[in-house]
């Protein structure tokens, strides 16, 4: 069973985060993280010895490749039948028993094993006794054992096609005491996550210095949350508001807290009983320059929030759109470019939609785009960052 994981905020999606300098791009880290492909492929049942596995490459549109971190999950379980053969005697045996698996790629070789005793075993005299043969198990030998390796040789994983990885898993033994008239059967039973990490930068230097903007009603407050990339102390930024989306009003002013990367958190509860539909962004004041959040709207007095995740993110030729709530009414999709022209448009009447697939014209340069998602009924709209040109 083969997955394909792309990362993007809390579902398990491709995240792109925009950086401004590539000397803060994400370096190799265990785990699920911001600038990062992750592929992964489940390996289960009784397994030949070595199984060859195929992963695609990392596109060098998407960014500059840092570093691969290859890993597997292994559990395997043991289940044996040890029988005395010797017509002439009672024999008593004792085992060793050595379990070895191993993960090889382009310059990973991660490997571990496990060693195991077992007996005394006091079995019957073959053709007299009935007591000859003993079932051993079901022992696990490996408990979701994880092997790992971090490579920073990035060459034999870029391009196109796909590369390959061997999985090794297998056993030996050794009788030190008895004799060698015995049969022994072995049947292993395994579970194996192989996972493939690429860690990189992306190649599009986004222009606002801001990401993960992100609007929520937490009861009757609303949180505004955001991070700055490459921040200048002399910084200043504005929360704005509308009821339409395009005029926006002032909320509330902060100070820049510093420099480097620092997250934002702004909370406030509206005033009197306020219904319908309310738009938020984030205005960077740096000097004279101004730079803006894509817009996200959230409902009051209604249970319909739109609150969208896309994936693939990069995407190729489309991408789905998934919604926190069900969505009734006109709605309305855009692909952006970064000076706001709108590229395409689909529109589409929703009754308790979910998810959406918006299909994207071949053409488009790899690049960062905005994709907005509007329902015209409820006027509730979010922006979303989207990277085109991904694999």
């Amino acid at each position: 069973m083969k997955k394909l994981y792309l990362l993007a905020g809390i579902v398990s999606l491709f995240s792109i985060c925009p950086q401004t300098s590539r000397a803060q791009c994400t370096t190799c880290a265990p785990g699920f993280t911001i600038d990062s492909v992750v592929q992964e492929q489940t390996l289960s049942g009784i397994l030949p010895f070595n199984t060859v596995l195929s992963f695609n490459r990392f596109s060098p549109s998407v960014g500059t490749l840092n570093c691969v971190r290859s890993s597997a999950i292994v559990t395997t379980t043991l289940d044996m039948d040890l029988v005395n053969r010797d017509v002439t005697t009672r024999v008593t045996y004792n085992m060793v028993y050595t379990r070895v698996t191993t993960l090889t790629g382009p310059g990973i070789n991660p490997t571990s094993s496990t060693t195991r005793l077992y007996g005394p075993y006091d079995l019957g005299q073959a053709g007299v006794d009935t007591d000859t043969a003993v079932h051993i198990g079901p022992d696990q030998v490996f408990n979701a054992r994880i092997i790992a390796q971090t490579t920073t040789n990035v060459v034999p994983y870029l391009g196109t096609g796909t590369v390959d990885y061997i999985y090794f898993n297998n056993g030996s033994f050794l009788m030190t005491t008895g004799n060698d008239n015995f049969g022994l059967n072995v049947a292993a039973m395994s579970q194996v996550t192989v996972r493939v990490v690429y860690y990189f930068c992306p190649s599009v230097v986004l222009n606002s210095g801001m990401r993960d903007f992100n609007v929520k009603k937490n009861s009757r407050k609303v949180d505004l949350r955001w991070t700055t990339e490459n921040e200048n102390t002399l910084n200043k930024y504005v929360i704005e508001w509308s009821r339409t989306g395009r005029d926006f009003n002032s909320l509330a002013t902060i100070n820049a807290q510093g420099t480097g990367t620092r997250d934002y958190h702004y909370s406030y509860e509206p005033e009197g009983n306020l219904k319908g539909k309310v738009f938020y962004r984030i205005k960077q004041l740096e000097g004279v320059k101004e730079t803006y959040t894509g817009s996200q709207g959230l409902t009051f007095g209604e249970d319909r929030e739109m609150n969208p995740a896309i994936y693939p993110n990069p995407a190729a030729n489309n991408v789905m759109i998934s919604f926190a709530s069900p969505q009734t009414g006109i709605l309305v999709i855009e692909l952006i470019n970064l000076s706001g022209q709108t590229l395409q448009m689909r529109t589409t009447k929703s009754a308790a939609l979910q998810r959406i697939q918006f299909m994207i014209n071949p053409g488009y340069p790899a690049g960062s785009y905005w994709l907005r998602v509007r329902n015209a009924d409820t006027g509730e709209q979010t922006t979303k960052r989207l990277l085109l040109g991904g694999s």
